[in-house]
């Protein structure tokens, strides 16, 4: 999966150019860019579905790392015309084995680019994530990654410092921590002239308003409540009346929630899709008041719609409905094991 290039078949629908100044437009894809991204989204889904979502978590995660590290090696040396020995010690330091993969590269293709950040980003892609690649999972960690409000920010960051020291070279170039800092810190005007959805330029500047870990923390918790939701769906799904169970988890958790459903007309001729949305709201309006006040509510709900977590709760969710209709009935199994259940779950490899 190619970085800083952006050359793959997976890459986003957000692939971004610079605005022109007199463009005013609203960038949006054309057919063809929505139909390339839905074949990829439903190969990064098949690929994503058999691996257990921590690991792929964690390679998605130093997958942004190491895209980041890869944009600002690219932009120093555009910006320089060369690489800087300053900056080959850097790298080399932080990739032990690059100076021997290069000469390989180079012997064994003679055309291939000169410019380091390539090299660079071929060697992060053999060396880093030899594992999803072999085990054939890498277009799963490329999708997901590049579609992080943290990834996304930096492209900008990347494409805004490539224009200007491109135009006037500064004085002296950040370190790669100063660089990620600067990015995290950026003006609107370097995402005003980023091209892409009017929604994803809103969601990267409200990420601005909170800190990277109190947003975290945050998804880490909004992502085990919808683990709690899909559980108690199942029984939405399957029962006339909720098991004691499920009444008690409800009761303990969420006091007051199936008072108000019971007492009310929202809870009158509802389906059980709708009473889990019921469920959702009611978390979201007593958990996560904070977020909602500081306007950052929707950039946790993008985030955590992105955490493989919760895309794993779906999983397990479709295949209660569709496998099991008429087994085990969920007052059966508790919360807890059926948490560790869903976390060791993967489509094709049963239940844990």
């Amino acid at each position: 999966m190619c970085f800083a290039s952006r050359v793959s078949s997976l890459a986003p629908l957000e692939k971004y150019a610079l605005k022109s100044a007199n463009q005013s437009r609203a960038w949006q894809p054309s057919k063809l860019q929505r139909r390339v991204d839905e074949a990829a989204k439903q190969m990064a889904d098949r690929e994503a579905a058999r691996i257990p979502w921590p690991q792929l978590l964690k390679a998605r995660e130093s997958y942004v790392k190491w895209q980041a590290f890869v944009y600002w090696v690219r932009v120093i040396e555009e910006a320089e015309g060369n690489s800087p020995q300053w900056l080959l010690q850097i790298v080399n330091k932080r990739c032990p084995g690059l100076e021997r993969f290069e000469e390989q590269r180079r012997g064994n293709d003679p055309r291939s680019s000169s410019q380091r950040w390539c090299r660079l980003e071929q060697w992060v892609n053999d060396r880093i994530f030899a594992k999803p690649r072999q085990e054939g999972w890498m277009d799963a960690v490329g999708y997901y990654a590049v579609r992080e409000l943290a990834a996304l920010r930096v492209e900008a960051y990347w494409y805004y410092c490539e224009r200007h020291w491109m135009q006037r070279k500064p004085a002296s170039y950040p370190s790669f921590l100063e660089w990620c800092k600067a990015s995290e810190r950026a003006a609107d005007e370097v995402f005003d002239t980023f091209e892409t959805t009017d929604e994803l330029r809103g969601l990267i500047k409200l990420n601005r308003r909170v800190s990277a870990p109190t947003l975290s923390r945050t998804v880490d918790q909004y992502v085990e409540w919808q683990v709690f939701a899909h559980w108690v769906r199942i029984a939405f799904d399957r029962e006339n009346r909720l098991p004691k169970a499920v009444k008690r988890e409800l009761w303990r958790r969420c006091p007051g929630f199936l008072e108000t459903v019971d007492s009310s007309a929202s809870g009158e001729g509802k389906g059980p899709g709708d009473l889990f949305n019921l469920l959702l709201c009611w978390v979201e309006e007593h958990e996560f008041a904070r977020p909602r006040t500081e306007g950052w509510l929707p950039v946790l709900l993008n985030r955590a719609r992105l955490h493989l977590r919760y895309q794993r709760a779906v999983d397990y969710w479709c295949h209660h409905k569709a496998v099991r209709p008429n087994q085990q009935r969920v007052q059966d199994a508790s919360f807890e094991r059926w948490k560790v259940a869903l976390d060791s779950y993967s489509v094709g490899q049963g239940e844990a």
